[in-house]
């Protein structure tokens, strides 16, 4: 074998050993930023289910929108700082800015979000009126990264649509409806 040929062979070889390292370095880093994203989630999940966040849920669900038309609670949420029992709905929603602001900066999975919390769609639409309620007397920049979270979740949907089971895994058989 001539010595240009050798040559050749060689900076082949280096060439691949180069491609394969760049290769092993990318997955690693996929597995960096998993482990990132496991240790940002799992407080997350035991904030959210502590029971201060979950009666604040439950009040969101059950009684902000019932307790908004009440004009004392109303003066309460525009007061500075804002008083009444409305208030315990901002235990909720800040939980959601939090989980918002860790998604835009991508230190946490949108889908991950999805798959573990209520919808971040369906509090932003339950929790509208307060969140404009609040937004009248504090800015825009109120909630603002719970807003992006709300965003990211319907351009999500919109072009994967709303199911977060694996695409081309068969689905389980389920016996039918029984009344």
């Amino acid at each position: 074998m001539s010595p240009e040929w050798l040559a050749a062979a060689s900076s082949l070889a280096t060439l691949f050993v180069i491609g394969l390292t760049a290769y092993a370095a990318l997955r690693q880093i996929s597995h960096l930023r998993s482990g990132n994203q496991v240790a940002a989630l799992l407080p997350l999940t035991e904030k959210y289910q502590t029971p201060e966040i979950q009666d604040s849920l439950d009040y969101v669900i059950g009684k902000l929108n019932s307790d908004l038309r009440d004009p004392e609670v109303r003066a309460g949420l525009l007061a500075r700082p804002s008083s009444g029992r409305a208030r315990q709905a901002n235990k909720i929603f800040n939980f959601y800015e939090s989980v918002g602001a860790l998604v835009c900066a991508r230190a946490l999975d949108l889908q991950l979000v999805l798959r573990y919390f209520t919808l971040p769609s369906e509090m932003w639409e339950i929790g509208s009126d307060f969140i404009a309620l609040t937004r009248s007397t504090r800015g825009d920049e109120v909630f603002e990264n719970f807003e992006a979270l709300v965003a990211m979740q319907l351009a999500y949907e919109k072009h994967h649509g709303t199911s977060l089971y694996p695409r081309g895994l068969p689905r389980m058989k389920v016996p039918p409806n029984v009344a």
